[in-house]
């Protein structure tokens, strides 16, 4: 989104004047009839639908950026054994990483989640984790939601990690905003 950000100010400073109108989602059809005609097949329009396809990005693909999986990981034996095939000395942790690895994917270096009914899950290692649930819960575009919508989210976002509901509460106890504004419940305890 970055990149697209400093494509869209390099193209404001070539007019002399420009005006943001906020359009209502009702009144928004157009965008989206576009956004749904991006992601369907051409083949069955009629004639008389100009569809054209653009062959390059209007960002280059070396400006997107990525979170990297670091050195250190869970991650490790199983991209080997998807990878080349190796396997530990140990018959059991062996049986556990080929059943493990049922549900991966190695896809240039990087290991992806097969998920149910959805894309495929990219995982990130620790350092990551805390930052995504963050970005998300209290960023640019967060809403303070509890741990379920905020790994919800996460994943749609495209990322997963093991562990991620009990790290999304741990991340968002910390949250200084949501403690001061939580409903206070008046009800007695007890005993």
């Amino acid at each position: 989104m970055a990149s697209y950000l400093s494509q869209e100010k390099d193209l404001i400073r070539q007019f002399f004047s420009f005006n943001i109108v906020h359009i209502k989602r009702s009144e928004n059809k157009y965008a989206d009839t576009l956004s749904k005609l991006a992601s369907t097949n051409f083949e069955h329009f009629a004639k008389d639908i100009r569809v054209e396809v653009l062959k390059h990005s209007s960002v280059p693909q070396n400006q997107v950026l990525v979170i990297q999986t670091g050195v250190e990981s869970w991650m490790i034996p199983i991209k080997a054994y998807l990878s080349s095939g190796t396997l530990p000395k140990e018959k059991a942790e062996a049986r556990k990483i080929k059943h493990k690895a049922l549900n991966y994917q190695l896809n240039d270096g990087v290991l992806y989640r097969r998920a149910f009914l959805g894309p495929l899950l990219r995982y990130v290692d620790a350092k990551d984790e805390n930052y995504l649930i963050r970005e998300i819960h209290e960023g640019i575009c967060g809403l303070h939601a509890g741990p379920r919508m905020t790994v919800a989210k996460i994943m749609n976002a495209g990322y997963y990690w093991p562990d991620m509901h009990l790290d999304a509460v741990q991340e968002i106890r910390k949250c200084d905003s949501c403690q001061r504004h939580a409903p206070i419940h008046c009800i007695p305890k007890m005993n």
